[in-house]
């Protein structure tokens, strides 16, 4: 069976490591006049994870230019890559307990993202994805492409392959419907009710995943 994980929200806790570099980057803003001074919290700004840098930019502020847009989205990336290697990336509590045991059982692990390249090359050095992860797939290489479309790739990678997509968000979801594939939604993510609705299967903690997957 092949287990396709997303990123963040489901096994790295994104929120205040976006809303750090966010804020930075909309400090710029204001000060080339390009946005109104205003706080915004981790809290509002969780609303975005799980999306591409594109797809955010163009819901938060659609009338910036792609330029600028462009621009506040790479310093908001190069942000949190510098804190990931500051050490202020955390995994979700018990997330590694519960890759150990899916490696030991047996399980082939993927991760697809919507996440950069950079920001996820900075992640496996820093937390060594290697030891649980058989491959990476982020939305970057396949030219933003969404994930129900990146899973073609994966299944031409892996074929003759059980899968099972983990992750928070509808995005994630959305590669289950498409292509009939159980999905186990995580509930201290970063989704809504209303995402979570979507999946086969709910877990509050990682601690969870093994039993379920079990189940499926």
């Amino acid at each position: 069976m092949l287990l396709i994980f997303d990123y963040d929200g489901t096994i790295h806790n994104t929120a205040k490591l976006y809303g750090c570099a966010f804020r930075k980057a909309y400090e710029r803003l204001v000060a080339d006049g390009y946005a109104e001074e205003h706080y915004y919290s981790d809290e509002y700004m969780s609303k975005y994870l799980g999306m591409t840098a594109e797809e955010m930019w163009q819901d938060f502020m659609p009338d910036l230019s792609p330029d600028i847009t462009k621009r506040t989205a790479a310093e908001v990336g190069r942000e949190m890559v510098n804190q990931v290697f500051s050490g202020s990336a955390v995994l979700y509590d018990g997330i590694s307990g519960a890759l150990d045991k899916l490696k030991d059982i047996g399980y082939t692990t993927v991760i697809l993202s919507n996440c950069h390249r950079e920001y996820l090359e900075a992640h496996k050095e820093h937390f060594r994805l290697d030891r649980w992860f058989d491959g990476y797939y982020c939305a970057e290489d396949f030219g933003n492409v969404p994930k129900e479309e990146i899973f073609l790739h994966i299944k031409k990678d892996f074929p003759d392959e059980k899968y099972v997509v983990i992750g928070d968000r509808y995005s994630d979801f959305k590669v289950g419907i498409v292509h009939h594939l159980p999905t186990i939604g995580c509930a201290y993510g970063f989704g809504s009710p209303s995402e979570l609705s979507y999946c086969t299967e709910v877990i509050n903690s990682p601690s969870e995943l093994v039993r379920v997957l079990k189940k499926l």
